[in-house]
């Protein structure tokens, strides 16, 4: 593997960090937490970020967390779906200015799925507060454990192998791939 600085991949695909942390927003406005400052996007280490007041429960920081994981899938795999369906479906020749940026831009935004390591840092503070040993509960340390793993393999581009796999997934879905 070869190493490109992450300032350069948050740049070449912008798109993907601004959704992100507009998921961020949108499940903190949906579980009614005060925002106190977003940065959809900036040059520099992180990217763009969400500062947030304290969470009612773990339900809610579960949301927050993970909101990116459920906007930026499901926006990357719509947009690519889109893009490659005049290409592999209908058989069209010539690939349009169009198409490559809709592959560009849900690709893009695939790759900023994975909550970052400080959302997973603040999702795993409040599990820790949390007393007991609900079904939520052990869901909510497991997949805590997936997302730190996954954040781990970043260093082998799994956000990029990712966000490949759901681009190609509607297409496999309906038996196109």
């Amino acid at each position: 593997m070869f190493f490109i600085p992450g300032e350069l991949i948050s740049l070449i695909t912008f798109p993907g960090v601004i959704v992100h942390e507009a998921a961020h927003r949108f499940f903190c406005d949906l579980a009614k937490v005060e925002v106190y400052e977003v940065a959809y996007f900036r040059v520099g280490n992180p990217a763009g970020y969400v500062i947030h007041g304290p969470t009612k429960d773990l339900k809610s920081a579960l949301l927050i967390s993970i909101g990116p994981l459920i906007v930026n899938t499901t926006l990357c795999a719509l947009l690519t779906f889109s893009a490659m369906f005049p290409i592999v479906i209908l058989e069209v020749e010539k690939y349009n200015f169009v198409f490559k940026v809709l592959i560009w831009l849900g690709f893009s935004i695939g790759m900023h799925a994975f909550p970052s390591n400080h959302d997973i840092e603040n999702f795993i503070q409040e599990v820790k507060t949390v007393r007991g040993w609900g079904i939520l509960l052990i869901c909510a340390k497991l997949f805590a454990v997936l997302l730190r793993i996954a954040n781990c393999l970043r260093i082998i581009w799994f956000d990029a192998i990712y966000a490949f796999g759901i681009s190609m997934f509607l297409p496999w879905l309906f038996g196109y791939i």
